[in-house]
């Protein structure tokens, strides 16, 4: 744990070692990993080589502490602005992608000073699956015990426990709107012009957006009839088409603030691009506007952050509650999900593994393990972040994907390309609708696959960000509220499954798009692991 430290130097080349030094101790305190630790020094002399280079030998601070129990690593040199990190293609990995992937570098000016900041990862929180087991294995015995009391106390313990429920909820949906509207404009301004990472930038975004709506599509006619399709005859097939062309249409909203109000997913997504693109097309003229919305995303994913700890104890009385009401149908339904998602998502993977081999004539089992160490972490920890420095070592040395594009399709991809989300939040929507008696129809199952996609792109890769998802999905989707509290036990139990799938797709995609731009090493590909 860091402790306040301050001080300050003259910057020089003997100071920009002591200063990697002091970095090194500050995140070797702070319990971050050795991979992670090595990452961030290398990023940060260069970032003061250049500091040094353009600025001089102008005054540099070196301070670390806490601020409202997050740690930080904070440098600071007084001078003209300077922002590396954007400025220079070259820093790409340290940009903000980079800090949703999990080693968090941030660049402000204020004040005359070029300031660096570093909220080193900690200690993975390897005990986060048995504190939710724990959460769990609580709520289903106390949630018994309490339906075998006398009416008199169940009720005295329900009307402690369901308004605390509601009272967490109302958090929820209250951050949930604007988390996604930021999470979307500063995912686009951190990704910037396209064009400006050239052909391997387009590529590899491009495949992560048109997998996602792919896969989201083909995993909704797979599983779409083990649902009761409410359905008209002939002549409705225009009437439907209407209602699609329509749904279509009211993506664009009336007004700025109705969809916040009303909580309309697609119509928030929407004014989310358009105001991403509009800041990064006005540039610098707007500069003010994109360091507002990037400051006022750190803020909101920072209360996300603060809410994610709560986790468990969310999970605790969403399944107390639901225990304490007639449950029989939502049973059914969480059993189905398990069901249909956890085979889905170890179908998805073994789908890639196998266009692999067939691409590539190599084997599922040199495939396998070269893949598996990255699919543990993902499975033990849920976090994306964990795996990442795992899934940039086998990116590079196992699956023979140049170091370029590693470092965009890795960061980028743990951000926004999610099939296990897609396959994990459609199933859920649609067992869901089924228990809460929804009509689903076609209509209703195009505008699930729109908003599952756009969603699953969108959901912010922290804890409780799934959580976001679900009450903007469902009140897009006309599923009650009530259904928020089963979702979100299922999620905090499926999650470990989905960002295994997450990142073992992921690498299946970063291969082919290496593959497409002749960039692959099939020598390493093809390599047995020893």
């Amino acid at each position: 744990m860091l402790k306040n430290r301050q001080e300050r130097y003259m910057l020089t080349n003997e100071t920009i070692d002591l200063l990697s030094i002091l970095c090194l101790e500050a995140l070797t305190e702070a319990g971050t990993e050795g991979k992670d630790i090595i990452r961030i020094r290398l990023s940060l002399e260069e970032i003061l080589e250049v500091w040094k280079k353009e600025l001089g030998t102008a005054e540099v601070y070196f301070r670390t502490g806490r601020k409202f129990g997050r740690q930080y690593i904070e440098f600071g040199v007084k001078g003209r602005q300077l922002d590396v990190m954007n400025e220079k293609e070259d820093f790409f990995l340290c940009s903000r992608l980079l800090a949703q992937a999990g080693l968090s570098l941030v660049y402000t000016y204020q004040n005359g000073v070029n300031r660096l900041t570093i909220n080193p990862p900690g200690k993975k929180q390897t005990g986060q699956i048995v504190q939710l087991l724990l959460a769990i294995l609580c709520a289903i015995v106390l949630g018994f015990v309490v339906r075998g009391l006398t009416d008199v106390y169940s009720n005295r313990v329900q009307m402690v426990t369901e308004p605390l429920f509601h009272m967490l909820l109302g958090l929820l949906r209250a951050i949930s709107s604007p988390l996604i509207f930021l999470s979307i404009c500063w995912g686009i301004i951190s990704i910037g012009d396209l064009s400006a990472v050239g052909t391997i930038g387009k590529q590899v975004a491009l495949r992560f957006v048109i997998s996602t709506f792919l896969l989201c599509a083909v995993t909704a006619l797979f599983i779409c009839w083990l649902f009761p399709l409410t359905q008209g005859g002939a002549g409705n097939l225009s009437g439907g088409a209407a209602d699609i062309y329509k749904m279509l249409l009211d993506i664009v909203p009336s007004d700025i603030v109705s969809p916040f109000l009303n909580g309309n997913a697609l119509q928030i997504i929407f004014l989310g691009v358009c105001t991403g693109i509009a800041l990064l097309v006005l540039g610098d003229r707007v500069s003010d506007v994109r360091n507002i919305i990037i400051q006022a995303n750190e803020v909101v994913q920072f209360f996300m952050t603060l809410m994610g700890k709560l986790i468990p104890f969310f999970v605790f009385l969403s399944i107390f509650c639901v225990l304490q009401s007639e449950f029989g149908a939502g049973f059914t339904g969480v059993v189905k999900v398990f069901m249909i998602a956890v085979p889905g998502c170890a179908l998805a993977v073994a789908v890639y593994l196998l266009m692999l081999k067939l691409r590539f004539r190599v084997g599922v089992r040199v495939l396998i393990k070269k893949m598996l160490p990255t699919y543990l972490i993902g499975l033990s920890t849920a976090s994306s972040a964990a795996a990442f420095a795992t899934n940039l070592e086998t990116c590079e040395k196992e699956l023979g994907i140049p170091r370029k594009v590693v470092n965009f399709a890795v960061p980028l991809g743990q951000v926004i390309y999610k099939p296990g989300g897609v396959i994990g939040f459609l199933t859920v929507s649609l067992c869901m609708a089924q228990c809460y008696q929804v009509d689903i129809t076609p209509v209703w199952l195009v505008t699930a696959v729109l908003i599952v996609s756009l969603l699953a792109m969108a959901a912010p890769p922290i804890p409780g960000g799934a959580l976001t998802c679900y009450t903007v999905m469902f009140g897009q989707l006309g599923i009650p509220g009530e259904a928020i509290a089963v979702a979100v036990a299922i999620n905090s139990v499926l999650d470990f499954i989905m960002t295994a799938a997450n990142l073992t797709c992921l690498q299946a995609e970063a291969v082919f798009a290496a593959d497409r731009l002749n960039m692959l090493d099939k020598e390493k590909l093809y390599k047995r692991k020893r």
